[in-house]
């Protein structure tokens, strides 16, 4: 039997009315945190270029584009704007066994086909539930190796997340399930060498997309080969290679805790890379003890983060604002002298302040290859003499191990918000949103972020 059916099988086997209760609520808070950092993420300079080449105006459509001033395009549009729109600042949810972001590639999808379907955040909770089991299962038996070898794996098992999920929305058969996936094999993709670039939110939006086409053909009758992830031309062979992956590790376990729950969903913390997260803490570890440091008083700064991880952190001259989210050289800098890391600070005009554009060039970062790859450590050398030194080990985000309440929830949803909707509809949105019973249609709450004004 093909990998596709037995991975399908096993998706279908998730039920909201048979997992923890606690599932719903995390899902609940990924639907707000994904939606209220796309909501941010729709002013970026990129998404109007986006949404000009996809010429929404000439032919809407029944979807919600998230901040987009109550415009609507087609599914399928709007899960490319949404999506891209929702990995635009880096600051979506976290797994670590994915290595990547769970929900922005599907809660696009799962919140677009609940409306042009007008079904419930019942279905739409099951249907993420399913997207995010699928693409972090996957990951168990493709990683590390995968991500090493230069795919972005929030893009690439990011589809087939999305897929399942559409899938789920649509009511797919075993089936058709299977062949909706196998749909996608042909449309993975996301290359780590355009990190730093407006192209990487994009794989999420081209995921969020081709997730839903997939779908939609499958819907019509369209084929594919039901061995398309273990032939000897399939995923597993040609985005990992013989030898490199486990496909049992993928599908032994489903009858054990859900990936949701453990090791679970981190919400971050900072907008920017998360494995430059580890450096930032033990940096602000320092500013809790000495206070905010001040940039001409630093002789020298020493990072040190995994190698896996400061391969594409190792930036010390940023030139854009997006480029300095993935630079652990900045956003160290930025934590001492600032003593937290905000939206804000990645503005491409005002980035680089002369102090520092200054600091930049005293720092020094190299790699470890400790058993904790998410182990980092700051070390800071003053202009008196007096040496500063931390570390933290930051597993991409706040997860269950040491949550993030619904109260802090909310407040990086207004700060990702209120710009855009004001404080009020801010607030109620995500209020809305974190309240959703089982029941309710989502037009309503969807209405309150298209990004007018109420």
């Amino acid at each position: 039997m093909s990998f596709a059916r037995e991975l399908s099988r096993r998706a279908l086997s998730i039920r909201l009315d048979s997992v923890p209760a606690e599932a719903a609520h995390i899902g609940r808070r990924a639907f707000a945190d994904t939606v209220g950092v796309a909501l941010a993420g729709a002013k970026a300079p990129f998404m109007d270029a986006l949404e000009t080449v996809l010429d929404t105006g000439a032919a809407p459509g029944q979807v919600t584009l998230w901040g987009r001033g109550g415009r609507r395009a087609s599914v399928l549009h709007a899960a490319l704007i949404n999506g891209t729109a929702a990995h635009a600042l880096d600051f979506d949810d976290c797994s670590t066994t994915m290595g990547g972001h769970p929900s922005a590639p599907v809660v696009p999808v799962v919140l677009g086909l609940a409306e042009m379907l007008g079904a419930t955040a019942g279905k739409a909770l099951e249907a993420w539930m399913t997207g995010v089991e699928v693409e972090t299962r996957l990951a168990r038996g493709l990683l590390p190796h995968h991500y090493e070898k230069g795919w972005h794996p929030t893009a690439t098992l990011g589809v087939f997340g999305a897929t399942a999920a559409a899938a789920r929305m649509f009511d797919f058969d075993e089936e058709r399930m299977t062949t909706a996936l196998a749909v996608a094999v042909s449309m993975a993709s996301g290359l780590k060498s355009n990190f730093g670039t407006p192209i990487k939110p994009l794989h999420v939006g081209q995921a969020a997309h081709n997730a839903i086409m997939a779908a939609l053909v499958t819907r019509r009758g369209m084929t594919a080969n039901p061995e398309a992830f273990e032939h000897n031309y399939g995923f597993f062979n040609l985005f990992n290679g013989a030898g490199t992956y486990d496909a049992d590790a993928i599908l032994d376990g489903w009858d054990g805790p859900m990936e949701l729950l453990d090791p679970g969903i981190a919400i971050k913390q900072h907008p920017c890379c998360g494995s430059a997260h580890s450096a930032i803490d033990a940096a602000l570890r320092i500013v809790a003890r000495e206070g905010v440091l001040q940039a001409d008083a630093i002789e020298a700064i020493e990072t040190s983060t995994h190698a896996r991880r400061l391969a594409h952190t190792d930036r010390p001259d940023p030139r854009t604002g997006l480029d300095a989210k993935f630079s652990v050289q900045f956003l160290t800098a930025k934590a001492l002298t600032a003593g937290r890391i905000r939206l804000a600070d990645f503005d491409d005009a005002t980035f680089l302040t002369p102090e520092l554009a200054g600091l930049l060039p005293r720092i020094t970062s190299t790699g470890h290859q400790g058993d904790d790859a998410y182990l980092g450590r700051v070390r800071v050398v003053m202009k008196d003499g007096r040496e500063f030194q931390d570390s933290a080990s930051t597993r991409f985000g706040r997860g269950p191990a040491n949550p993030m309440s619904d109260a802090e929830l909310r407040d990086k949803f207004l700060d990702c918000t209120t710009p855009l909707l004001g404080a009020s509809q801010a607030g109620a949105a995500c209020d809305a949103i974190l309240s959703l019973a089982d029941g309710d249609r989502l037009d309503g709450v969807l209405a309150m972020v298209s990004g007018g004004r109420g």
